[in-house]
């Protein structure tokens, strides 16, 4: 089933439509520059949650390459000015968002699967 095998890269992409929808829907309604940056982190950590494989060793890499990306696009909004309401928010959404990917299921072709709940190898 698409969800079991691309479960981490679909929890990825939810996240990545809701910062983009973030600052359409609160503030100016308008996107700047620290918010743009933030889009474009969470766009690329979907992907790369995507591409990554669960290897052999290491079922663990595919939440590991997203908490470092998620925290780098949340870093990239918190250095801008401060930290304010909307950036403790993102702080809290983005250790949410890295929870909601350890807990999705995947697998990759190699036969390394992960179900739901954690990065413990199922098969």
């Amino acid at each position: 089933m698409f969800t079991t095998t691309n479960g981490k890269a679909i929890a990825a992409f939810l996240v990545a439509v809701a910062v983009a929808a973030w600052p359409q829907l609160t503030g100016d309604h308008t996107v700047d520059l620290a918010e743009g940056i933030a889009i474009a982190t969470a766009i690329a950590s979907a992907v790369a949650t995507y591409l990554v494989p669960l290897a052999t060793g290491a079922p663990w890499l595919k939440t590991a390459v997203y908490a470092v990306l998620a925290a780098l696009g949340t870093a990239a909004t918190v250095v801008a000015g401060g930290i304010n309401g909307d950036e403790l928010l993102s702080i809290f959404a983005a250790a949410a968002a890295v929870f909601g990917v350890w807990t999705a299921p995947a697998a990759s072709a190699n036969g390394v699967a992960v179900g739901w709940g954690s990065d413990a190898r199922t098969a």
